[in-house]
């Protein structure tokens, strides 16, 4: 893997975290299953966080090793997941609100 082939972010997720961002910020009262599945769901975000930080300081490196292609293998991995089920907790969340 060359040290130009960074990880490209989805603009999709980072928009699904932003509003998970703004909803969690209202301090919503949670059920009990819904706030597993948002305590999940930010445990996912913190390891993708960390992981994506792993690419790109390892990927700035003047020796990437293989490790590289397992995280960005990783990542993709995670952001699909995330992809699939945001949709469905942002609705839940704000459903609280009405």
């Amino acid at each position: 893997m060359s040290r130009r082939s960074a990880y490209e972010e989805s603009w999709d997720l980072t928009y699904l975290m932003e509003q998970l961002r703004e909803l969690i910020s209202l301090d919503l009262p949670l059920d009990d299953t819904l706030s597993h599945e948002l305590e999940g769901t930010l445990t996912r975000l913190v390891m993708r966080h960390q992981r994506l930080r792993g690419l790109h300081h390892r990927a700035g490196t003047e020796d990437p090793d293989e490790d590289l292609q397992v995280i960005h293998e990783d990542l993709e991995h995670t952001d699909l997941e995330l992809l699939t089920t945001l949709p469905g907790l942002l609705e839940r969340l704000r459903d609280v609100l009405l």
